[in-house]
C-alpha cells in the first residue's frame, strides 16, 4: 500500500515525474541523507563496477554508467509494479483496463470538495492519454510491462511525452509554451523577486537551459521530468570523486578507494538502489 500510494502521488495524481527532492519536507531530506551515509561495501562496489563495465576494459565511463542506469530504471519499474497491478486489477484477469485505472484514481481522491473533483476530472483526461500511450499493442488492456510504463513514465518515451506536456501546461502561467525560472520553480509570478530563487535553483535552471535563452522548452523540461538530469549529475559527481588520474573513467580500485566519500554524495542513493535490486 505504501509503495502504491507513493507511485500514485508521483506518477498518477500529480501527473509529474517529479524528482524525489521536490515536494519533500526539509526533515525528510535530512533523514534520507542520514540513511544513505553508510558506505557501500567493497564487495558491493566490485559487483556494481562489473555490471557498469559493459565493454569489460576494466574501467567505467559516464556513458556506460548511464546506460546501466536506464536499464535499471526499467527493471526496477517492472519489479515494483507487479504488486500494484495485483491490487488495482479488480477483475483479476492479469491486465489493467482504462476503467480500472480511472476508478482507482477516483477512489484515491474520494471525498474532495467541488474544486478538487473538477481537477480530478482534468487529471483523468491526462491519465487516459498516458494509458493509451502505454498500450503498445493497442488492445486497450495493459500487461505488467505496459503498466510499468504507465506508472514510471521515464521508462517509456510516449508516456513521458504526455507527462512532460502536462507539466508544461500546469506551470506555464502565461501560456507562451515555455517556462521561466519562476514558472519552473512555481514561484508566484506577481511581486516575486529574483532573490527568492536559491543559488542552487538558479544553477539547476541554467544547466537545464541548454540553449541559454532564459526559458525551458519541452525538450529541456524532459531532462528534469525523466530524472535524467539528477541521475547524470549524480554520476558525474561519482566520477569526479573516484577518478584520480583525470581520464573521466573509474577503475575498480578507484571506486573502492572512494567508497567513504561516495557515501556522502548524491550518487549513494542510486548505488544503494541498484545493489538492493541485484541483492548484492
Amino acid at each position: 500500500m505504501a509503495l502504491r500510494r507513493k507511485l500514485l502521488l508521483c506518477m498518477g495524481l500529480a501527473l509529474l515525474v517529479t524528482p524525489a527532492v521536490l515536494g519533500q519536507d526539509e526533515d525528510d531530506v535530512v533523514d534520507d541523507q542520514d540513511i544513505e551515509e553508510e558506505a557501500m561495501t567493497k564487495e558491493q562496489l566490485r559487483a556494481l563496477h562489473g555490471k557498469f563495465d559493459s565493454n569489460k576494459d576494466g574501467k567505467v565511463s559516464l556513458s556506460e554508467i548511464l546506460t546501466f542506469a536506464r536499464d535499471m530504471s526499467k527493471a526496477i519499474a517492472g519489479k515494483d509494479v507487479a504488486a500494484i497491478l495485483e491490487e488495482i486489477d479488480t477483475n483479476k484477469d492479469g491486465k489493467l483496463s482504462l476503467q480500472e485505472h480511472l476508478n482507482d484514481i477516483h477512489n484515491q481522491a474520494d471525498g474532495g470538495d467541488d474544486e478538487e473533483m473538477k481537477e480530478l476530472e482534468k487529471r483523468k483526461v491526462v491519465e487516459a492519454e498516458k494509458f493509451r500511450a502505454a498500450d503498445d499493442n493497442g488492445d486497450e488492456l495493459l500487461t505488467t510491462a505496459e503498466v510499468a510504463s504507465l506508472f514510471y513514465p521515464e521508462t517509456h518515451a510516449g508516456v513521458l511525452e504526455v507527462s512532460v506536456r502536462e507539466t508544461l501546461r500546469q506551470k506555464d502561467h502565461d501560456g507562451d509554451g515555455v517556462l521561466t525560472a519562476k514558472e519552473f520553480w512555481e514561484f508566484s509570478v506577481e511581486g516575486a523577486e529574483d532573490d527568492q530563487l536559491s543559488e542552487e535553483e538558479i544553477q539547476d535552471f541554467q544547466k537545464l537551459d541548454k540553449d541559454g535563452n532564459g526559458v525551458l522548452d519541452h525538450n529541456e523540461l524532459k531532462a528534469w521530468e525523466s530524472g535524467l538530469f539528477h541521475t547524470e549529475a549524480a554520476m558525474v559527481r561519482l566520477l569526479e570523486i573516484a577518478d584520480k588520474d583525470g581520464d573521466m573513467h573509474a577503475t575498480l580500485q578507484e571506486l573502492e578507494n572512494a567508497r567513504e566519500e561516495l557515501a556522502a554524495s548524491d550518487a549513494q542513493y542510486h548505488l544503494i538502489e541498484w545493489a538492493e535490486h541485484h541483492e548484492l
